[in-house]
């Protein structure tokens, strides 16, 4: 009866994130790419709230390079955009918003973050830091692109 389906309802919804297996194929595209351009970087991807779920640094970058990726990773996966098309399209029209947003230290704007979407939904984040702005946005990008390859069932 309606009472005993009601019992198998399952009261907690978890939104999907972003799996490890998958975080770690598109750092490994990230990397790919990043010796491609001959940079030293860290790549981080995260859960939809912006915590870790894996991070890569290479042999050259410095210790504390996680932490600009993983703040760029967060923001992208926080307002479910990159973060340059965040800054080019919103921050730089509204100017309060823009010195909201910077204040907090947490907040990286600046290419280089891109959220991971699927169905419409942000299942997570990736950031790269290490590089030129433009340098950090290709490497991270080449992980997003994995992981949509991945979403997408295509062989990687």
């Amino acid at each position: 009866g309606a009472m005993t389906r009601a019992m198998t309802v399952n009261p907690l919804h978890r939104p999907p994130q972003v799996s490890y297996a998958a975080a770690h194929a598109a750092i490994a595209a990230g990397l790919e790419e990043c010796f491609r351009i001959g940079m030293n970087c860290a790549i981080v991807v995260t859960d939809p709230s912006g915590e870790m779920v894996a991070v890569a640094r290479t042999d050259g970058a410095s210790g504390n390079t996680y932490r600009g990726a993983l703040g760029k990773a967060k923001t992208a996966a926080v307002l479910g955009c990159a973060t340059e098309e965040y800054l080019e399209r919103r921050l730089l029209q509204d100017e309060v918003l823009y010195r909201a947003l910077t204040a907090d230290d947490e907040t990286f704007l600046v290419p280089g973050g891109f959220a991971l979407i699927v169905d419409g939904a942000v299942v997570g984040g990736v950031g790269v830091s290490g590089g030129l702005h433009a340098d950090d946005a290709k490497v991270a990008r080449a992980a997003m692109e994995r992981f949509e390859s991945l979403v997408a069932g295509e062989p990687g």
